[in-house]
């Protein structure tokens, strides 16, 4: 098994990260989406229209320009220009910005885009992992700079998105090996909960139930979402990373 955006400097799925620099006053930071392109060690964050306002809001250099539909950073002699750039975010076409694509960002410390809102809103799944399963989880949500919520939404769209690559639609065959876990998973005597947003992964999950379904009928009724997503993270710390 390969998760290959697993490392930070392997460009692949977007994700939420909050990044801030050594020149934004008060320690500001703003949140973007990043692939794993680094330049010089550094992250290279993408930032939709509404997350560069936000650092036009606490760095003057940078503002947006509506007859040009760019972002403009000028500073003494020098001028840059930053134009839209249409990239597949959660499966769907976005316009993001590469502000400072060649400045010195870093990742604000544990930072979050997750709101109290949003979980109520049901935007997320409540999962329930073992303590080995989400402490893995939660050292790369670290070391990469983003929410423990954020990095568990990234596995997961890594997972579906690498077996679904050059599939035919309707070849869910890729999935077969994780239903059969999922069928045979023995509850926990030990287990933590671990929210993880909804995104365009859940779509494939849905997918695969259904036809897990169609194939078995009593199937559905022990095979959730919850379970599934839990047996691919379980799956992930296993054989990714070394977790007995």
């Amino acid at each position: 098994m390969s998760i290959s955006s697993i490392q930070s400097n392997v460009p692949g799925t977007y994700r939420r990260v909050v990044v801030t620099g050594s020149w934004l006053p008060n320690n500001a930071a703003v949140g973007a989406y990043w692939n794993g392109a680094m330049w010089n060690g550094f992250p290279v964050p993408m930032f939709t229209r509404e997350d560069g306002d936000a650092l036009c809001a606490v760095m003057p250099s940078v503002a947006y320009v509506e007859g040009r539909r760019a972002f403009l950073f000028e500073e003494n002699d020098h001028v840059e220009w930053f134009h839209p750039e249409v990239h597949v975010v959660g499966g769907k076409e976005q316009c993001l910005y590469a502000i400072g694509d060649s400045w010195c960002w870093q990742f604000a410390e544990g930072g979050s885009t997750v709101t109290a809102q949003e979980r109520a809103s049901g935007s997320y799944l409540v999962l329930q992992l073992g303590p080995r399963v989400r402490a893995w989880v939660q050292e790369l949500a670290q070391s990469n700079g983003q929410s423990l919520e954020d990095y568990a939404e990234f596995l997961l769209t890594s997972f579906c998105d690498e077996r679904r690559d050059g599939r035919p639609k309707f070849d869910l065959s890729g999935f077969e090996a994780t239903v059969a876990r999922a069928r045979h998973a023995t509850p926990l005597s030990q287990r933590q909960t671990l929210n993880v947003r909804r995104g365009a992964w859940l779509d494939v999950v849905d997918a695969v139930l259904s036809l897990a379904a169609a194939e078995d009928g009593g199937l559905q009724l022990r095979l959730s979402r919850e379970l599934f997503a839990e047996t691919v993270l379980d799956s992930l710390a296993r054989e990714v990373g070394g977790v007995l």
